[in-house]
């Protein structure tokens, strides 16, 4: 499959193609840039203009064949002489700005991380040398709306989008993009001075926390299917309390030590909540038609038609015990099972404390 590049290899070239602009004149069609993978990128300039005091160009992004939201946009810099020394660096139209402590960019600053600020200011010293100075304004005019797309909005980034990329290369399909999404949410929660997170898989889990407890938005961050890594950074960044919270579907898969709830490397949990309900429940009738569920969902519609979702509660019981194990019992743990309609199902004992009065 093919690679991409990074909104930070954009904008590094886009700003090295513009200092050439203003410095000597004449902006090139084409550009290479270093990148952190040790990978030298030629990337086309589109959008040039050059006036005695600034130049600005554009490079549009290309993710490869990752699905990313931010393919095919304009990555723009803007480049003028500056009296310092100094090149300064900021976000304009389209890019983010950071409104919420514990992410890379301080709050108030725009939302370029550090590597691409590197790789911006190392391209465009390479052009000016050591004895001028430059402002830098990156600008991706579609960005406020591509932002919608992105994790941006829970984090507080507001605006526009994150120029973002540790490597300067997009690796196809990965999940580290998606890895470096989630923790910004736990970096937050842990800047505001929280000590308790509620973990859970998507929307529907989030929808459901926020209606079910008394709880700060902040304080939910979402998973995806990547519960082990999401909990072992629960444990690193010293969180005193985690809940799961979401649907069986993905968190029984957690009951046979799945802690990647991904449907290409862990199967369904019927089998798990079939065998649980057998060895709990003794409704004859119920127990027949268990094997006939297609889905968990039909397991829960099951044991709700024959009063007996009370069931559930010891299935929350059960992942909780494989969570605080799996935690080395350095975390309390709670956790709490919704339906597909965002009703609660299960409710572990020690989820009890975090019920809304």
């Amino acid at each position: 499959m093919r690679s991409g590049y990074t909104t930070g290899s954009c904008a590094t070239a886009a700003a090295k193609a513009a200092a050439i602009g203003l410095w000597k004149g004449n902006i090139p069609d084409e550009i290479e840039i270093d990148t952190p993978a040790g990978t030298k990128l030629k990337l086309k300039i589109y959008h040039k203009q050059v006036s005695s005091v600034s130049a600005e160009c554009a490079v549009q992004k290309d993710a490869g064949d990752d699905p990313d939201v931010t393919n095919g946009c304009f990555v723009h810099a803007w480049v003028e002489r500056s009296c310092a020394l100094t090149i300064e660096i900021d976000g304009g139209v389209g890019v983010g700005r950071v409104t919420k402590p514990g992410l890379q960019s301080p709050v108030g600053r725009a939302a370029i991380n550090p590597v691409p600020g590197r790789m911006i200011e190392d391209a465009v010293r390479e052009v000016i040398g050591h004895h001028s100075g430059a402002k830098v304004i990156i600008s991706v005019p579609d960005g406020e709306r591509l932002a919608e797309k992105t994790f941006n909005p829970k984090l507080g980034i507001v605006g526009g989008i994150s120029i973002l990329g540790t490597t300067g290369i997009v690796r196809p399909m990965s999940d580290e993009a998606l890895k470096t999404s989630l923790l910004c949410g736990l970096d937050i929660a842990k800047g505001l001075g929280y000590k308790e997170v509620v973990l859970v898989p998507g929307n529907l889990g989030e929808r459901a926390v926020s209606a079910y407890f008394c709880i700060e938005k902040d304080k939910i961050v979402q998973m995806s299917n990547h519960v082990g890594f999401m909990l072992n950074a629960v444990k690193d960044r010293g969180f005193e309390r985690v809940m799961l919270a979401g649907h069986p579907g993905k968190l029984a898969k957690l009951l046979r030590d799945d802690f990647n709830t991904h449907s290409s490397v862990s199967r369904p949990a019927n089998d798990i909540l079939i065998d649980h309900v057998k060895s709990v429940c003794r409704t004859q009738q119920m127990l027949s038609n268990l094997n006939e569920a297609a889905t968990v969902e039909g397991i829960l519609e099951l044991l709700s038609k024959n009063n007996s979702l009370y069931v559930m509660d010891s299935v929350a019981d059960k992942i909780e015990e494989k969570v605080l194990v799996y935690l080395h019992r350095k975390v309390s743990v709670g956790v709490v099972l919704f339906d597909m309609k965002g009703s609660v199902v299960g409710r572990s004992e020690s989820a009890g404390k975090w019920r809304k009065n």
